[in-house]
């Protein structure tokens, strides 16, 4: 992604947490994952990662409208997802979970899965640590961490 498209989506990650109710640091660091796929729109993720100790981590997790992540696993980290706004559709191996605000799913390591939201969806993520370089994705084409192209 162009460094502007990356600062426009930033202000909409804020604004989507903005919108439901959720307080925003300024310097709170919002990072827009468009998995080096160019299609941030349909297969991206925003998120704001609160805190990521040795033993635990907590993130905030932002769809748009039709946005998927895309099918990946980790190895080490077990995750909960807590929906906090917007339906959210989560497929854990070949079974699709459809999640309401107020529910949760776990998803233990070696779990192949993905998530979108036809209606957009503000999600908390807990977890243990949370290292990049711990998702394995089916796509090959995908960079967890792709260069941002200057504009």
């Amino acid at each position: 992604m162009k460094r502007s498209e990356v600062n426009r989506e930033r202000e909409v990650v804020r604004q989507i947490l903005t919108d439901a109710g959720i307080a925003i640091a300024p310097t709170d660091e919002v990072e827009v994952a468009d998995f080096g796929l160019g299609r941030y729109r349909t297969e991206g993720l925003g998120l704001i990662v609160r805190v990521n100790e040795p033993e635990y981590c907590s993130k905030w997790l932002t769809l748009l409208p039709g946005q998927e992540c895309p099918w990946h696993y980790h190895k080490l980290k077990k995750e909960t997802f807590f929906v906090y706004k917007g339906v959210v559709d989560l497929w854990s191996d070949d079974t699709q979970h459809a999640l309401e605000p107020g529910q949760q799913f776990t998803i233990k390591p070696g779990v192949w899965h993905k998530f979108s939201s036809s209606t957009g969806a503000v999600i908390e993520e807990v977890s243990t640590h949370d290292q990049n370089s711990d998702s394995y994705f089916r796509n090959p084409e995908i960079v967890r961490d792709p260069a941002v192209e200057e504009d």
